[in-house]
């Protein structure tokens, strides 16, 4: 029970229990295959001690079992020996298959991470420890506890991200996530790395540096205990194992009695002696990533450190689960095979990616080389699976009405809605397609504006390096579905006079004046019946105005670089700043220029030519005084249709140690922002938080930095996922990202977001920044963290009215982030239509999608939904067949009874789905 009545009281001796552990960072401040050699050595020595010393009672590999595939893929005869002792409970590890970052990777991703925990179990035929093992992630997100549930975990152990006063802080508590789940918490009030033990048998220690070291530590635990059981770890990053443990434990046993008595235990028994004393607990809700005198370090600087991994993060994540699973699940209920075992692979590379000393960019630079083919090649895998699943549904679509030599464009939309949007498809250039000389038709006959350009690249299936790429808006393209073009050469090519594009400006017949589209393109400016967006030849800014509300926002994607005196931990100011703006900085040369005009969609590409000191003064106290010129060139991008404005910012880093954000201010204040999470959206007030340990969610003074003193002052950096979102007056303004996981909501008055766009530091670790006391890892130069060389940055702005939740902003974002899948097909007879849907979520609901993909045990379709909103909804599902059966079902796939287990079936097929406060939803559908 969490919630007991009455405390019992405490009574000595303590019970004390150990657990022996490695925490095991895969890679860090060594390679791989560094830390893989010393793993086989210590699983070698672990396996001596169980088969020699009965009394080597157990051991815990970490929270992960990816350590048991590393050590076998090297050691391969001892198999049934590990597995041996892993049944007999000599050996723990799981249920994670890697410790992952909680916050710079997806929540889908999380749950991914823990079925691969299982099957690594299965595969090896043992079971994994339920315990939700979290000990050195930096910070929690909020919806961890319903993770954990949904996987039949009820208890999680943690440490950075909450801590206080002993006085007023106990280490254990019940966390609960947003939607009511809850786990019993167990925080370490000294860390995870504890060696008490290690100078036991060392002559010149002296008592104090033994026996007293032992009993001051449980002592200070016993102050914050709610019970008479205590946690002792005893390991830490890459220990090896104590053969003395028993004995020692004995030893002091011996010279505790009548104040505690050690055990050498599990981190499992630990949790079922908390239930057992039913102790009045203390709720904490939501994420944990606070900071306080009495708390460990966060070291939030991660979310912006090495910035290429996290967007390449983002493009792995996407293909997988926006394109290769659920196109993969439609054509799988088209009769092609569901290849689950090649889409696993693809997971099992990318999640190899997300320990937190992996994906936080916080390891020596040859780990972070090593993670790039990971990264290739899941999306490798994601891109040709989803490139196979649409050809075999453009496989049945009945395209005879094609004449002979005409091909059918098929735009994807792997999203639950009907959407419009911009489509592009890349054809080969000996093809010579293009609007004077072909047309597109959409499945009525109606002809479809379209535009060319040549393009570049590698793409799936394809030896071809040269492209043409088509672009035109795809209307109303079904949730889950596509829509099928026609494309025709004309008979008659248009007048060469005609050009392609409408000119806001007054012209002359044929040259701009013939709008086919409401797009139109201007001197510095774009336009269509949504949005205005004029791009400032003075500071490059750019001003939109929202013509369905009447507001303007001024001021947008200034650019503002400020010196890192920091690591890849920690953001830290140089003493002496000299913080830079592009929108009042006299040196910033911009130039505007109308990058590509067309009737589908138009770029301005804005370019600032900006001298940035080179880097910090050989003291790191300054910036230098020696200036190097940086070209920042923003392509900025409007469709036809869209009410969004796309951003690519692109440039070559030339210059060391410094943070580069793009501003974007509400012109308002803004008190509050909301940002997209991990099944959450995070409301957290503008500033750096107070102290978390004293007023838990209390506003700070309204600086970037509070908590002058303490081991590590919070900042008003924070993690997002997709978008972040602000309103103020019935105004509001959002910006999405594709892999830019860090923001700050300034206390400027004009409720700015500034999004970081790169971190470049050269220290993997430095002891003498002024935001942290000591190192957070070993102190090694990493010169690639700075990032040289051609950056890219992608994002866009939504503004819209009021509050985001009530503009659904969320479903704008999302189609930005998820660009409609376009491709090609001929002539051929089928059974599909021209235009059709496989899901759809109908009414005014607040559901996202999250996973489409087949069921693991069974021949069922699994629906992933979680709720946006702190508030009950229900959507219609409608489906392109009927279904026998809909019930709800866990993370693990397993029954579960809310809302009565199961969704009753309309005769026409349709169903109604229920969710919860920010619940997560996982649907099984039979057919």
């Amino acid at each position: 029970m969490l919630d007991g009545t009455e405390k019992e009281a405490v009574r000595a001796p303590y019970r004390v229990f150990v657990y022996h552990h490695t925490h095991w960072d895969r890679e860090w401040w060594a390679t791989y295959q560094d830390f893989r050699i010393r793993l086989v050595e210590l699983i070698d020595e672990l396996l001596n001690a169980l088969d020699e010393d009965p009394d080597f009672r157990c051991f815990l590999l970490d929270g992960q079992t990816i350590v048991l595939d590393d050590y076998l893929a090297i050691r391969p005869e001892n198999r049934d020996k590990l597995t041996g002792y892993i049944r007999d409970n000599r050996i723990q590890c799981g249920p994670w298959y890697i410790l992952p970052d909680e916050f710079l990777v997806s929540g889908e991703a999380h749950i991914r991470n823990l079925w691969l925990g299982i099957k690594t179990a299965e595969k090896y035929g043992v079971v994994n420890q339920d315990v939700g093992y979290i000990p050195d992630t930096f910070g929690h997100i909020s919806q961890m506890p319903q993770l954990l549930n949904g996987f039949g975990i009820d208890n999680a152990l943690v440490w950075r991200g909450l801590g206080g006063p002993e006085e007023t802080f106990k280490q254990e508590f019940a966390w609960e996530a947003p939607n009511g789940s809850r786990v019993l918490a167990y925080w370490f009030p000294d860390g995870y790395y504890v060696v008490d033990f290690l100078h036991f048998d060392n002559p010149n220690k002296t008592y104090d540096e033994t026996y007293g070291r032992v009993r001051r530590s449980l002592e200070r635990w016993a102050k914050r205990a709610t019970t008479d059981c205590l946690l002792m770890p005893y390991g830490g990053d890459h220990r090896l194992i104590d053969r003395r443990l028993g004995r020692l434990i004995r030893q002091v046993n011996e010279d505790l009695k009548g104040f505690a008595e050690l055990r050498w235990s599990t981190t499992k028994e630990f949790v079922a002696a908390l239930r057992e004393r039913n102790p009045q607990l203390e709720t904490i809700a939501g994420e944990l990533r606070g900071a306080g005198a009495d708390l460990p370090h966060l070291l939030p600087g991660v979310l912006s450190a090495r910035m290429y991994l996290k967007r390449l993060n983002f493009r792995g994540q996407l293909w997988l689960e926006r394109y290769a699973e659920p196109m993969s699940a439609i054509a799988w209920r088209k009769g092609r095979k569901y290849d689950a075992s090649l889409l696993w692979h693809a997971w099992e590379l990318l999640v190899q990616n997300h320990p937190h000393d992996s994906i936080c960019g916080c390891s020596i630079d040859q780990v972070h080389r090593e993670m790039m083919p990971r990264f290739d090649q899941s999306a490798q895998i994601a891109e040709i699976v989803t490139e196979k699943a649409a050809q075999h549904l453009n496989s049945l679509l009945d395209t005879s009405a094609l004449h002979e030599g005409e091909e059918a464009i098929v735009v994807h939309n792997p999203l639950p809605w009907s959407r419009t949007d911009v489509a592009t498809v890349r054809l080969e250039p000996k093809k010579g397609v293009h609007p004077r000389t072909h047309r597109l038709l959409d499945d009525e006959g109606n002809e479809v504006p379209f535009q060319v350009a040549p393009v570049e690249g590698r793409m799936a299936m394809t030896d071809k390096w040269f492209h043409t790429e088509v672009r035109f808006v795809a209307s109303g393209v079904p949730g889950l579905g596509y829509a099928a073009y026609r494309l025709a050469e004309r008979e008659k090519p248009l007048d060469p006079k005609l050009v392609p594009y409408a000119a806001v400006q007054t012209t002359a017949k044929l040259k701009g004046s013939e709008p086919q589209t409401d797009l139109h393109v201007g001197r510095n400016v774009l336009e269509n019946r949504y949005l205005r967006v004029e791009a400032s030849l003075t500071d490059g800014t750019l001003t939109v105005v929202d013509k369905t509300t009447g507001e303007t926002y001024g001021g947008l994607n200034a650019f503002e670089s400020s010196g890192d005196a920091g690591d890849t931990y920690n953001y830290a100011f140089p003493l002496n700043d000299n913080v830079l703006r592009t929108d009042t900085d006299r040196n910033a040369v911009v130039t505007v220029q109308a990058a590509v005009a067309g009737h589908a969609s138009a770029t301005l590409a804005v370019t600032i030519d900006w001298a940035l000191p080179v880097g910090l003064t050989a003291d790191r106290l300054s910036r230098s005084a020696e200036r190097t010129v940086v070209r920042l060139v923003s392509r900025v991008t409007l469709a036809a249709e869209s009410r969004r404005v796309d951003i690519a910012t692109e440039w070559d880093n030339a210059i060391r140690d410094h943070r580069l954000r793009a501003l974007f201010p509400l012109g308002r204040d803004a008190r509050a922002s909301r940002a997209e999470g991990h099944f959450d959206v995070v409301e957290r007030p503008a500033g750096a938080p107070g102290d978390w340990g004293a007023e838990r969610g209390a506003e700070g003074d309204g600086e970037s930095f509070f908590g002058n003193g303490w081991p590590e002052p919070s900042i008003g950096q924070m993690p997002q996922q997709g978008y972040v979102t602000v309103s103020a007056e019935d105004r509001g303004l959002t910006v999405a990202n594709k892999g830019l996981p860090e923001f700050e909501l300034l206390r400027d008055g004009r409720g700015t977001i500034a999004v970081t766009l790169l971190r470049a530091v050269g220290w993997l670790s430095r002891e003498d920044t002024l935001v942290r006391v000591g190192g957070a890892g070993p102190e090694t130069p990493t010169p690639e963290a700075q990032c040289p060389g051609v950056q890219r940055a992608e994002y866009a702005i939504v503004p819209h009215a009021g509050d985001g939740l009530e503009a659904r902003v969320f479903e704008r974002v999302h189609d930005y982030l998820t660009p409609l899948y376009g491709t090609v097909t001929g002539k051929h007879d089928g059974t599909l239509p021209m235009r059709g849907g496989m899901l759809a979520l109908e009414g005014d609901h607040t559901l996202l999608m999250s996973a489409c993909k087949k069921a693991e045990r069974s021949d069922a379709l699994i629906v992933r939904l979680w709720n946006v909103a702190k508030a009950e909804t229900a959507a219609t599902v409608r489906l392109g067949e009927a279904p026998s059966s809909v019930r709800y079902v866990d993370l693990k796939e397993e029954p579960v009874e809310p809302y009565g287990g199961t969704a009753s079936i309309a005769g026409d097929g349709s169903f109604v789905v229920r969710a919860g406060p920010a619940e997560i939803v996982t649907l099984e559908i039979r057919f």
